[in-house]
């Protein structure tokens, strides 16, 4: 296993750097977005807008990794991605950043295709759902970490943008550097959703629900957390998620490598149900510190079945087709992530924030089901 995890470490390593820049931004934006005057709903359609640039790179990622390579596609949109977030700082109008957002989706799925389709490649299918764990705890561990980058800036200033587009450039180090050689590039595939989802119907059902009951929480969490608390209070409560699922990712992953996978996604997918609803229920009548609570249970479940849901169809793939799965895998996340903005934003404006828990409770719900 040592010596498994030595073979990726270039891989480990850059994402989690990536993520420290994700975490930043995650907070960051709806601050300084609704700081500029723009509503939930607009906001919704901006974290839509980055979901669907990732839905694009995902159905281009086959044939981009085919004609550069893997380590060529994620060094320049390492750089789209910089350059996308510093664009951030010089406009202020919904449409622009909603632009700027899907130009960074776009990079970003080509990124996350990359490592993701060559970690599945290394990997043998023994260690594939503790390995992916691994991997999705350290770059939880980032995107917990990655708030306080940027801690004590107003919403406004510029700083949070240079930091998180430095992060972004830094991440390209470990891949360019790396000796372990990547893998022959793939054969350019469309993406072929529905015979993925005849091999593996739980992992494309997994994938959907995480984007969709993820995607807009996580856009909106921040706000509410400044809402009731204080704006101090939103990095504490975004990073909370992260961190319960940096707990328990290890441990769920462990555990798919020796039971039905399909059943820690199930058991993962009702600890989000329950505790959404519980927030729903409770929602404004909670102290920081028990609102803070579920919301680390919360993330504990929701932010953990994607990893297991990437090994369950990685273990059913064809080898040729691996970086196809993965590229698909991430494509139906993103189309969840496109939905669950779009739905959640204007539920929050109309219901406040128990609109956004009712909807992601039952999301998960349907997951487990």
């Amino acid at each position: 296993m040592t010596n498994l995890l030595r073979n990726v470490a270039a891989l480990l390593a850059a994402v989690t750097i990536l993520q420290l820049a994700g975490g930043l931004l995650g907070v960051r934006l709806p601050l300084a977005f609704t700081a500029e005057g723009h509503s939930r709903t607009e906001l919704g359609w901006v974290a839509a807008a980055y979901s669907a640039g990732f839905m694009l790179g995902a159905m281009i990622a086959t044939t981009l990794l085919a004609r550069a390579g893997h380590i060529r596609v994620y060094a320049g949109c390492a750089g789209v991605f910089a350059a996308a977030t510093l664009m951030l700082h010089f406009t202020s109008d919904p449409l622009s950043w909603g632009l700027a957002r899907m130009l960074a989706g776009v990079a970003v799925a080509l990124m996350f295709a990359a490592v993701e389709s060559w970690l599945s490649f290394s990997i043998h299918h023994r260690f594939r759902g503790e390995v992916m764990s691994v991997y999705m705890v350290l770059t939880k561990a980032a995107l917990a970490f990655g708030p306080f980058l940027a801690f004590g800036y107003a919403p406004a200033a510029p700083e949070p943008w240079m930091i998180a587009a430095g992060i972004a450039a830094v991440s390209m180090a470990p891949i360019c550097f790396t000796s372990a050689a990547q893998p022959d590039p793939p054969k350019a595939q469309p993406l072929a959703l529905v015979e993925q989802f005849a091999t593996a119907p739980a992992a494309v059902i997994g994938c959907f629900g995480a984007g969709l009951v993820n995607g807009g929480v996580l856009a909106l969490a921040p706000l509410y957390a400044a809402q009731h608390y204080g704006p101090n209070a939103a990095a504490e409560f975004y990073a909370a998620a992260f961190t319960g699922s940096l707990l328990l990712q290890w441990p769920a992953g462990r555990l798919s490598d020796r039971v039905d996978r399909r059943l820690v996604i199930a058991g993962l997918a009702a600890l989000a149900a329950t505790c959404s609803f519980a927030l729903a229920v409770w929602s404004g009548q909670l102290l920081s510190w028990s609102a803070t609570l579920l919301f680390f249970a919360w993330g504990a479940g929701a932010l953990s079945f994607y990893g297991i849901a990437v090994a369950h169809m990685a273990d059913r793939a064809e080898p040729g087709r691996i970086a196809q799965s993965a590229a698909g895998l991430l494509f139906v996340w993103a189309a969840g992530s496109v939905i669950g903005p779009m739905v959640m934003g204007p539920l929050v404006d109309w219901f406040d924030v128990a609109g956004m828990f009712w909807f992601a409770g039952i999301a998960a719900a349907l997951v487990c089901a």
